[in-house]
């Protein structure tokens, strides 16, 4: 009986290992179909807060330049420091 497990787990992976793998198509860097996202960049918008609202990205159709600002949106710092600073004490 533990022969036939053996032939089994030995012709699984010998017949496993006998394939070669096969060549996959890497995706690109971009979302448009291949093109250069490096032409891209000098058209992106500014980001502040106009160029973030939701219908303004909604009117862009280049789906690069769309998820870049977005991305960029995203990442930027909007908090703001306390206005006024308390001086704690322990009494």
């Amino acid at each position: 009986m533990n022969d036939k497990y053996l032939k089994i787990a030995l012709v699984t992976l010998l017949s496993a290992c006998s394939q070669e793998p096969q060549d996959t198509q890497k995706p690109t860097d971009s979302l448009v179909n291949g093109v250069n996202p490096a032409t891209q960049l000098s058209s992106i918008p500014e980001v502040n807060d106009a160029n973030c609202k939701f219908e303004y990205m909604k009117s862009i159709t280049d789906k690069y330049i769309q998820q870049t600002l977005a991305d960029n949106c995203m990442r930027r710092n909007t908090s703001q420091p306390p206005v006024q600073h308390k001086n704690w004490t322990i009494r």
